[in-house]
C-alpha cells in the first residue's frame, strides 16, 4: 500500500484543523464578552440563547478538552501507525496478538480505562456545567475588570495546559488523581465565593482580585490538563476507547448543567448585587 503523499497528509491536517478551530472560535469568542453584554446589552443572560444556533464543535477527544483541533488528525495518524504495523508483522504474528487476549490484562484494562472515563466525566461536568454557572456570582463582586480577566484568562489557560501536556504528559492515575483534587479545591473555592455573593471574603480589595482570577485561571487550567492526559491515554484504545471518551464528556456535561439549574434559576442560591447599591457597606 503506497504511502500518503505529503501534501496530501499536510491537507488533511490543514483542513481538520480549520474544521475543528471554526466552531471553538465562535463560542469562545462570543464567551469572553459576556462580561460586557450581560451588563450592558437589554437581552443580557438571555443573549446566550444565540449559541444554540451554533455548530456544536466534535466531542470525540484526543487531545484534550478542545477535542476538535486534533480528533481528524490523530485519527489518520493512527491508521497509518496501524497500517505501518501491521505491513511489519508476519500473518503468524498479527493471527496470535489477535486470537489468544490475555483475560486478566483485558480485565486490568477495562478497570484502567473506566477510571480515566469516570475522571474524564467528573472534569467535564465541572468544567462545561458546573463552574461556568458560578463564573459571575463568584467574580463580578470584584468588579467587572476582575470578571473579565477571569474569563479571558480562564479561557486562555485550556490551550496552554494542552501544550503543556504536550510536552509533559502524566500517565500516572495517582497523578491525575492528585490534579483532580487540586482543581476541585480551587473549585470549591469559587463556589464558596459565589454563595456568598453580592459580599465575599476581601471584596473591594485587589487581594481579592488576584485570589480569584487566579483562581479561575489554575483551577480550569488545571482541568484542561487533566482532559487532555486522559484523552491521551484513552486514545491508545482505538476507536471503541474515543467513543466511550466522547459519551462521558457529554454525559459528564449534561449532569453538570442539570444539576447546577435548580440552585441557580430556582432557589437562587447565587445572588447579585445591585447597580448603584453597597450591600456591604455598614
Amino acid at each position: 500500500m503506497a504511502a500518503p503523499s505529503l501534501s496530501r497528509l499536510a491537507l488533511t491536517h490543514t483542513l481538520v484543523a480549520l474544521f475543528g478551530m471554526g466552531s471553538w472560535a465562535a463560542v469562545n469568542g462570543i464567551w469572553v464578552e459576556l462580561p460586557v453584554v450581560v451588563k450592558d446589552l437589554p437581552e443580557a443572560a438571555a443573549f446566550q440563547g444565540l449559541l444554540l444556533l451554533l455548530p456544536s464543535p466534535t466531542s470525540v477527544p484526543t487531545g484534550g478538552p478542545r477535542p476538535g483541533l486534533q480528533v481528524g488528525a490523530s485519527g489518520v495518524e493512527e491508521e497509518e501507525e496501524k497500517e505501518a504495523s501491521l505491513l511489519q508483522e508476519s500473518p503468524s504474528q498479527v493471527a496470535n496478538a489477535t486470537s489468544s487476549p490475555d483475560p486478566e490484562a483485558c480485565r486490568l484494562l477495562s478497570a484502567h480505562s473506566a477510571y480515566l472515563l469516570g475522571l474524564l466525566a467528573i472534569t467535564n461536568a465541572l468544567t462545561n456545567g458546573v463552574l461556568p454557572a458560578i463564573q459571575s456570582f463568584s467574580s463580578l463582586p470584584y468588579g467587572r475588570l476582575a470578571y473579565h480577566l477571569a474569563v479571558v484568562l480562564g479561557s486562555a489557560s485550556n490551550p496552554l495546559a494542552c501544550f503543556l501536556a504536550m510536552g509533559v504528559l502524566c500517565r500516572s492515575l495517582a497523578g491525575l488523581s492528585s490534579l483532580s483534587l487540586l482543581g476541585i479545591l480551587f473549585g470549591a473555592y469559587l463556589m464558596a465565593l459565589a454563595i456568598l455573593s453580592p459580599c465575599p471574603p476581601l471584596v473591594g480589595t485587589s487581594a481579592g482580585v488576584i485570589l480569584v482570577v487566579l483562581s479561575w485561571v489554575l483551577c480550569l487550567g488545571t482541568f484542561s490538563y487533566v482532559k487532555v492526559a486522559v484523552s491521551s491515554l484513552l486514545h491508545s484504545g482505538g476507536q471503541p476507547a474515543l467513543l466511550a471518551a466522547g459519551v462521558a464528556i457529554q454525559v459528564g456535561s449534561l449532569f453538570g448543567a442539570v444539576a447546577m439549574f435548580p440552585p441557580t434559576s430556582i432557589y437562587h442560591v447565587f445572588r447579585s448585587g445591585k447597580d448603584c447599591e453597597d450591600p456591604c457597606g455598614p
